[in-house]
């Protein structure tokens, strides 16, 4: 690959190589990838209702480079050309970086059911609430508009409670854990809904397995249906369900640090774009929440 073609991929562009290598369970065992795929039929019904499979990624090697920085304002996007240079000597052709080794679970919803979801005008309503007041900030700060969409904003929520979750089952502390979120925010007509939790460490044998473990058949579902529980009630409710924004530039709904909120190393918008009122429902609209209408949902009336 040509360094300028590098350069014209955006960032979705990466992630979209790196889902369908989860999706399709590319690597082995002599590789740095190892993605053993299982059907979501083997979790049972219940999660076969919202997911299309699951990846146990027993082996991930993570490249991290510092490639360069920005200054007062954060740039959303780390391949955009308005970043400085990390080197002042632009003969150079190297850039610091480390290479970490762990595991993971890649979780893949099912597109069908998601893309109902998105289309309901409670789910458009809300969305459309959020993505004003934190657009209003960011202009105000003299940032850009930025697409928020609610596809993203159910799966970066349940990414957070998922690793919350994980955090008490597989003992891992909660900023051990990190979130890579799949979804098309570009080019919704190339579709991509998925999860990626993960942990990595400088070792060269990567990590113990005890994440991986826990995306198993019946101990996922477990998992799913404990967060699930968890995402019921906050002990800031009812102020944290029913806020109409809350968080650094009003970035979140209900999502507070009594509930969903993670150490921001784990997360990889800084605690931004999150409402647990999507996965559960809220009083006042209980149909908003994915979960309401199946076998796995909760109700929080």
């Amino acid at each position: 690959m040509e360094l300028s073609d590098v350069h014209h991929r955006s960032e979705e562009e990466f992630r979209r190589q790196e889902y369908e290598a989860l999706r399709n369970g590319r690597g082995g065992e002599t590789t740095d990838l190892m993605v053993a795929l299982i059907d979501a039929s083997e979790y049972g019904s219940e999660l076969a209702e919202v997911l299309r499979g699951i990846g146990l990624v027993r082996k991930l090697r993570e490249t991290r480079v510092l490639a360069g920085f920005s200054r007062v304002l954060p740039l959303e996007d780390p391949t955009s050309p308005a970043r400085l240079p990390m080197l002042q000597d632009a003969s150079l052709d190297w850039l610091p970086a480390t290479v970490v080794y762990g595991e993971g679970i890649f979780i893949e919803f099912n597109e069908s059911n998601l893309e109902r979801w998105v289309k309901r005008s409670s789910v458009i309503e809300r969305i459309s609430s959020l993505s004003r007041r934190y657009n209003e900030r960011r202009h105000e700060r003299g940032m850009r508009s930025a697409e928020v969409s609610g596809k993203y904003v159910l799966l970066h929520t349940i990414a957070h409670v998922l690793i919350a979750q994980l955090s008490f089952d597989c003992g891992y502390g909660s900023a051990a854990l990190r979130e890579w979120i799949y979804c098309d925010l570009e080019n919704p007509g190339r579709t991509m809904q998925g999860v990626l939790i993960y942990t990595a460490s400088g070792d060269s044998e990567g990590t113990l397995g005890g994440l991986v473990r826990q995306g198993e058949p019946n101990r996922l579902n477990a998992v799913f249906e404990r967060a699930k529980q968890r995402s019921q009630w906050c002990s800031s409710d009812p102020v944290c369900i029913e806020s109409p924004g809350q968080g650094t530039d009003n970035s979140n709904l209900a999502a507070c640090h009594g509930c969903v909120l993670l150490p921001e190393t784990s997360c990889e918008t800084g605690d931004r774009l999150l409402d647990r009122g999507l996965l559960v429902g809220t009083p006042v609209m209980p149909e908003v929440g994915f979960f309401a209408d199946t076998s796995v949902g909760v109700n929080i009336a």
